[in-house]
């Protein structure tokens, strides 16, 4: 990058703006969301993760704690981890929070929803010793890599009986 002035480059960028803002608007509304200047994964997120549990979406899209109630009353906090493709370059930090019992982690890999894996909060220690976790505090956190992601995804029945929920492409 050089300090000199580039109108072309300024161009270039205001015509991507122009085709993104149409695709934006389009995704808002399946979305059912009049407009939203929060981060379009998490927007979905939270809704797909809705769309897959059910229950009531909290009355704020931004509070802390929570994103959606369970019909039994659980909460649930939803988040995302987004990789550019099969090589990783982000992981995650899935962790306790008090009063929320579920949390709930979207998987993208190149833009693509590769899982959704709802972690029981009160039952990180027993998934962090079957992933072969050695960090400290693995009752209250587990730090997620994509090898903990292939290791779920590949023999997803043992982790539910830990009583983790699992969705794997083609989500139903």
């Amino acid at each position: 990058m050089t300090g000199a002035s580039d109108p072309m480059r300024a161009r270039e960028l205001l015509d991507a703006l122009d085709t993104y803002r149409p695709a934006r608007q389009a995704f808002l509304t399946a979305l059912r969301l009049p407009a939203s200047n929060r981060d379009p994964f998490a927007e979905f997120s939270e809704q797909l993760v809705h769309a897959l549990m059910g229950g009531v979406l909290a009355a704020s899209r931004v509070q802390q704690g929570h994103d959606l109630v369970l019909l039994d009353g659980w909460k649930v906090q939803v988040r995302y981890l987004a990789n550019p493709g099969t090589t990783w370059v982000n992981e995650h930090r899935v962790h306790r929070i008090p009063g929320v019992e579920l949390y709930a982690l979207v998987l993208f890999e190149a833009f693509a929803v590769v899982g959704v894996l709802v972690f029981p909060t009160d039952k990180l220690g027993p998934i962090c010793a079957a992933l072969g976790k050695r960090h400290p505090r693995q009752d209250e956190e587990l730090q997620f890599t994509r090898r903990n992601w292939r290791a779920i995804r590949d023999n997803s029945d043992s982790y539910q009986q830990l009583g983790m929920r699992v969705w794997l492409p083609p989500l139903r």
